[in-house]
């Protein structure tokens, strides 16, 4: 007898083992979210829920209403695979937000056309939830849409909204670095080169004259430099300047 109950025990432990390796096949992880189509505890989802108030014995199994009123689930959901359609016309708008507005309100809706998306906003976790399992998958039009999880954003620490440093393993790209790494030294500037050759050279130029810096050759020109005389800066006392005249950009013919 022993053995027989040992057997079953075996059997029931393959049996769950192949229903989790089904689940795990089925499971489809969208490459734009990053996010799997099945909920984490789809396996533990009673999709009847429990009405008496007998629970139970085994601990592990857990309602439906249990699970989606888990605190740490997102108030929010993206909807994708939407038709342009639904851009367009405001009556499927209309109708697309009235399907998730029957999961709970106040709900928000944000239409991205450049991604054919739509994110739904709620006001708790539980009818995001409800929203979630409900109308994954659901036929919308031409198109069977679905319905993810978007991700979760850390509050902000109201009391303090400063910009904070970066951590200590990355603050020694900061120029002068706030805490240099061990046996990091400054390095001394390089004086700046000054080429007195060139500036003699420049000096005995004289305005007016002509001076070849390289003789023509058989294949090449020569390169002459003419130093220009400097303008004469006096202006007339009664001499207004002239102003330049900004020519008006002509507008293009239209048929």
């Amino acid at each position: 007898m022993e053995t027989n109950g040992s057997e079953q025990e075996f059997s029931m432990d393959i049996g769950k083992e192949q229903e989790s390796d089904t689940l795990l096949e089925g499971q489809i992880i969208n490459s734009s979210d990053g996010l799997p189509n099945i909920h984490p505890n789809f396996s533990e989802l009673e999709l009847h829920p429990i009405v008496s108030d007998e629970r139970p014995n085994d601990g592990e199994v857990r309602s439906l209403d249990e699970l989606i009123h888990d605190e740490d689930l997102p108030t929010s959901l993206i909807v994708t695979n939407l038709g342009s359609s639904v851009f367009e016309n405001e009556d499927q708008k209309i109708q697309l937000e009235a399907m998730f507005r029957a999961f709970g309100e106040p709900a928000t809706f944000q239409f991205f056309r450049s991604f054919k998306r739509l994110r739904v906003n709620y006001g708790c976790p539980a009818s995001a939830a409800k929203a979630r399992i409900q109308l994954h998958q659901t036929q919308f039009g031409d198109r069977i849409i679905n319905c993810y999880f978007a991700q979760t954003v850390s509050p902000v620490d109201i009391e303090d909204q400063r910009l904070q440093l970066p951590p200590l393993t990355k603050q020694f790209l900061i120029s002068p670095p706030a805490s240099p790494p061990v046996g990091w030294e400054p390095h001394t500037e390089a004086e700046p080169l000054v080429n007195y050759d060139l500036l003699a050279a420049i000096s005995r130029l004289t305005p007016g004259d002509s001076y070849q810096l390289h003789a023509p050759s058989e294949h090449h020109p020569g390169i002459v430099v003419h130093v220009c005389e400097e303008e004469s800066h006096y202006k007339p006392e009664n001499q207004t300047p002239l102003k330049g005249r900004i020519p008006q950009t002509r507008c293009p013919d239209h048929n």
